[in-house]
């Protein structure tokens, strides 16, 4: 099998789906973007091979054909440029929010650029473009570029009222695949955008103001107690601190300028409050590399495991180059000396 699918897919490699790698979702989507006529062949190949027999094989060549007829059908040719084309956004978005120096202000930007790309998709407009895409794709194969109809079943419902309408049902297949398909993937999509960019707002709404500290010279001290934190302390040295600093400076090169020149007294309001926001996270790692961890580590076997051990094990295979340089024997005699009862003179 793998010698006839190489054979026919030179450039990208199919490769699986993975549980706790984000990334993955992408990286299997791309092989069927852009090597699907390559695959299908391959596909049909398999299913056609004589030389696979017995059980194992005759289920091979079962499984190709299906695959094979799954993937003529222009529906899942739509299905896999909507699916690539969203994902592909997505994924270029949480690689940025990866990013070791990205801040809150940041990534509400990034944010919503791709709630204003994702709303793009959500249109006629978008729509069409994707089944220009699709037609394109399906001339590799060369299957009818047209969505199969489905058989519908009409529920019979009771009426409860007289005024009360029937409901009448999309008959259009490329209708029906729009609105109960495309529309809903990027309605899901869209709203679990807008949670993430409604909490990172909720974030900015405290600190925002920390990004441009020197336009607080045009605010009174009631605008900014009202608007901000209800702080009269940090209100004053805020306003004190915006006539001495310049523009456009980032919250990292204001700390470092009040802990450079030793200010951590003069304004120590200002010195939490932007150790606050600097340590806030933007994103969290736990469906790429905290959860692929942790699901190595605490296995159903080892069910029961207090917090400190867990915390202790994860650290030291997530810093496991750190852990390697450690001499382990030096460790241990320390340890027994710390936890002997005799002292070894």
């Amino acid at each position: 099998l793998l010698t006839i699918l190489t054979r026919h897919v030179n450039s990208l490699t199919v490769k699986p789906l993975s549980q706790t790698r984000w990334e993955s979702r992408i990286d299997a989507l791309k092989p069927l973007r852009y090597e699907l006529g390559n695959i299908y062949d391959a596909l049909i190949e398999m299913s056609g091979d004589t030389t696979f027999t017995r059980s194992s094989g005759n289920t091979a060549r079962s499984d190709a054909e299906a695959l094979a007829n799954g993937l003529s059908k222009f529906k899942f040719v739509t299905s896999l440029i909507l699916w690539y084309n969203s994902l592909f956004e997505i994924n270029l978005t949480s690689k940025q929010l990866q990013e070791k120096n990205l801040n809150i202000h940041s990534a509400i930007q990034k944010l919503q650029q791709t709630k204003n790309i994702l709303e793009e998709f959500r249109s006629d407009e978008g729509f069409k473009r994707t089944l220009v895409d699709s037609l394109k794709l399906a001339e590799e194969i060369d299957f009818p570029a047209e969505f199969e109809p489905e058989p519908i079943h009409i529920r019979q419902k009771k009426q409860q009222f007289s005024y009360e309408g029937r409901d009448t049902l999309i008959q259009n297949p490329k209708q029906r695949f729009k609105m109960n398909f495309y529309f809903a993937v990027l309605d899901t999509a869209i709203h679990s955008v807008n949670e993430r960019f409604q909490q990172m707002q909720q974030l900015e709404s405290v600190f925002g103001f920390l990004y441009d500290i020197h336009s607080l010279q045009k605010k009174t001290a009631k605008q900014i107690r009202e608007f901000y934190i209800d702080a009269t302390d940090l209100c004053s040295e805020l306003q004190t601190f915006s006539r001495r600093f310049k523009k456009h400076s980032t919250p990292e090169e204001v700390l470092k300028f009040v802990c450079e020149n030793k200010l951590t007294d003069s304004f120590p309001n200002i010195f939490i409050a932007l150790r606050i926001l600097l340590t806030l996270p933007v994103s969290v790692a736990s469906g790429e590399r905290s959860f692929s961890k942790l699901k190595l580590i605490k296995t159903y076997l080892r069910s029961t495991m207090v917090q400190e051990r867990l915390v202790g094990l994860a650290t030291m295979s997530i810093e496991h180059e750190i852990a390697e340089k450690l001499d382990l024997k030096e460790l241990v005699t320390e340890l027994s000396k710390l936890k002997a009862r005799k002292v070894m003179f």
